[in-house]
């Protein structure tokens, strides 16, 4: 029940006591207006009585069934409080699980946005670290990188410009292509062999060990790991050179043969070859519906223009006759016909 029924039921209640206690006092009239006709029923004859003692059994009946009434309505009112009363402990349990609930709640959703900021802290606090990683490891690789020059070098490029004079020759112009081409040229072993020379060459620059005080070779191992690191970032600067080569490559070939395939196109020459090589696509002088496979070459495909029988397409087969032989010859049977009908007619006349 919700609280405007409670208030209404109130009210209900309250105006049937009010009902109860008219009647009340109602029933206590009647009962000095009984005590008084009593009194003076005494002078009455004995049809009066009769009478009389008919309306008393007759009140009576009534007040035995009004208080049967009221019996009954007692106890569906008892009913009813109670059906009230569990009704609003009910409603009394349901508001405590309600503000338990809330409760609950209200404490889940802190609990998650405290555990929202702590993650939104941590991730922060990684991606600073992060950054600065990364700013270490940059720095770190830039002092790598600028190791190997004289210490009194501070900042500027890390690679150096070899100048040669005017009166350089080609060859000395064009000396890693002729290196390039000449290792090109050599064989597995051959370059196997050049590799272990060179190798040993660097090996003999190297001091043993044993001769070496520790100062120097600490600063031996540090210039040969600069130096790593040196040749490692031009290997990779040379890998992402080449591949970006690779694929302008790529694209210039697809813009040529878009441009040769608009070429063609403009000059009506639409062909699945348009490559756009040095040779002109291949012109189809036979058809593929053709039973039998045509060997001749274009020279002798265009001489027959001049001479029919100067090439067969079949040789030693006769080639089939023309459209207008065909005609011409149907009509001569036609009329040849006609004639002989006509010759037998006039025989017959």
């Amino acid at each position: 029940m919700s609280d405007e029924e409670y208030s209404e039921y109130e009210d209900e209640e309250v105006e049937e006591e009010e009902v109860e206690e008219v009647e009340e006092a109602e029933a206590e009239e009647e009962d000095a207006a009984e005590e008084a006709e009593e009194e003076s029923g005494e002078n009455l004859n004995e049809a009066e009585k009769a009478m009389l003692a008919a309306k008393k059994r007759h009140e009576n009946d009534e007040q035995a069934k009004l208080d049967d009434y009221e019996k009954a309505r007692r106890s569906e009112r008892e009913k009813e409080e109670e059906e009230l009363k569990k009704l609003k402990e009910k409603q009394e349990q349901r508001r405590l699980a309600r503000e338990q609930e809330e409760r609950e709640a209200a404490e889940r959703k802190r609990l998650d946005e405290e555990k929202r900021k702590k993650e939104e802290e941590d991730r922060r606090a990684r991606a600073e670290e992060e950054k600065k990683r990364k700013e270490e490891e940059k720095l770190k690789k830039a002092q790598m990188m600028g190791g190997g020059f004289a210490a009194g070098q501070q900042g500027g490029r890390n690679f150096v410009i070899n100048k040669k004079e005017e009166s350089a020759g080609v060859g000395d112009r064009f000396g890693n292509i002729v290196q390039a081409k000449q290792e090109m040229g050599m064989t597995k072993e051959q370059q196997e062999e050049a590799k272990t020379v060179f190798m040993q060459g660097i090996r003999k620059n190297i001091a043993e060990a044993s001769t070496i005080l520790p100062n120097d070779m600490k600063a031996k191992i540090k210039e040969l790991h600069q130096r790593i690191c040196k040749l490692e970032a031009q290997k990779y600067d040379l890998e992402k050179r080449h591949e970006r080569q690779e694929y302008d490559l790529k694209e210039l070939n697809e813009r040529s043969r878009q441009v040769a395939r608009a070429n063609n196109a403009k000059n009506g020459q639409v062909s699945g070859d348009d490559t756009g090589g040095r040779h002109p696509p291949k012109v189809q002088v036979a058809s593929k519906y053709d039973r039998q496979i045509d060997r001749r070459n274009f020279k002798e495909r265009r001489q027959v223009y001049e001479n029919k029988i100067a090439f067969p397409c079949f040789p030693g087969v006769p080639p089939p006759p023309a459209i207008y032989e065909k005609v011409i010859k149907k009509l001569d049977y036609e009329i040849q016909q006609e004639l002989e009908a006509a010759e037998e007619e006039e025989e017959d006349y």
